[in-house]
């Protein structure tokens, strides 16, 4: 059976989820599905699976009993404290595929392994092989999880959440708008945008540029609308960028000259907001900033506004939505938000020179 697929993938697959099977029987030794079946479930060669069997019976998580089948070893305790109750949870990062992390992802995703962990539970990282829905459920279903966190899911995998949840395996979504019934934890960017408004209103500016990315990041506008209509200023929504052409717009303004007063900007860390500002003798010193707190430090001078995300309340938050799931013990769909209150930038001593 020949897929195209990776072999050394597929081969990983299938260990982790013998393994898994070793680790739900616990005291018992419980029969294994056939070679045949695995490589039906799997959709691989059978040569993956006997691979696969081969290498779990010589490290001793598998026993062979000839003309009865493979056999779980529950003398093998492979797991530190292993507790037969333990649920297993995955993490998928966005489209399954990513190789590797910005400081944001890595924070979050370190944050949900360590609050994931701690009830007791064993946590792994899935990495997908396919961009297919019907494909990509397969897998998650292969994972035999008992709860996933989905950080920033596509959209086109939106039904595969849906019938993950219906086998009763607990779903929490990080980052993204998920389908009804499926409960989210994001950090308050409605809130950043409300309060930078007020900030940036209170200092006699007028003219802000807000610059937005997919959701939640979109929703920073919404509060920013907010705040000017309860002071009845009118907004300028031309400043308001936002879709995949942000840096070209940017350029745009900046090489126009038009007087901006204010950025709110969660998007652009400070060398990649000057290779814009500088060709078009923009002083990025001159309006108010307001960012996320590592942002503003990358700035040589930074003067304005900063928010921090706190990883490890959401992650705590998604993993407590993730337990009540997994337990049953509530049954309601949430959706709640992270507190992510914005405050004046303190500056800190022996800062990096000013912008030459």
């Amino acid at each position: 059976m020949s897929t195209g697929k990776s072999a050394v993938a597929e081969y990983m697959k299938i260990r982790r989820h013998i393994l898994n099977l070793v680790a739900k029987a616990g005291n018992e030794s419980v029969q294994l599905p056939t070679a045949l079946e695995l490589s039906k479930q799997f959709g691989v060669c059978r040569q993956t699976v006997g691979k696969a069997l081969k290498q779990l019976a010589e490290d001793h998580y598998v026993i062979g009993k000839p003309g009865l089948g493979t056999f779980t070893n529950p003398k093998k305790k492979f797991r530190f404290l292993l507790q037969k109750n333990a649920r297993t949870i995955g993490i998928i990062i966005g489209d399954g595929m990513v190789i590797e992390m910005d400081d944001y992802l890595a924070k979050l995703v370190a944050a949900c392994l360590v609050e994931s962990s701690v009830h007791p539970s064993f946590v792994r990282t899935i990495n997908l092989t396919s961009s297919k829905p019907d494909a990509v459920l397969k897998e998650v279903r292969n994972e035999a999880l008992d709860g996933l966190i989905w950080q920033n899911p596509p959209r086109q995998f939106f039904p595969v959440l849906e019938e993950i949840r219906k086998t009763g395996t607990g779903v929490v979504v990080i980052g993204s708008r998920p389908p009804e019934k499926i409960s989210s934890v994001n950090f308050d960017v409605r809130q950043i945008g409300y309060e930078s408004g007020k900030f940036l209103l209170e200092s006699g500016g007028k003219q802000f540029l807000i610059l937005q990315d997919e959701y939640p990041w979109n929703l920073s506008g919404d509060g920013f609308r907010e705040a000017f209509q309860e002071t009845g200023i009118p907004l300028n929504e031309k400043l308001f960028l936002r879709g995949d052409s942000i840096r070209e717009k940017l350029k745009l303004i900046f090489e126009l000259g038009i007087p901006i007063d204010g950025i709110v900007n969660p998007l652009f860390f400070y060398d990649d907001l000057a290779e814009i500002a500088n060709p078009a003798e923009f002083d990025l010193r001159r309006p108010l900033h307001v960012c996320r707190d590592t942002i503003a430090e990358s700035f040589p001078e930074f003067h304005g506004f900063v928010y921090t995300f706190d990883f490890a309340a959401l992650a705590k938050e998604a993993a407590v939505l993730l337990r009540k799931q997994m337990e049953k013990t509530d049954p309601e769909i949430y959706h709640n938000c992270i507190p992510t209150p914005v405050r004046p930038f303190e500056k800190i001593p022996n800062r990096s020179s000013p912008l030459s």
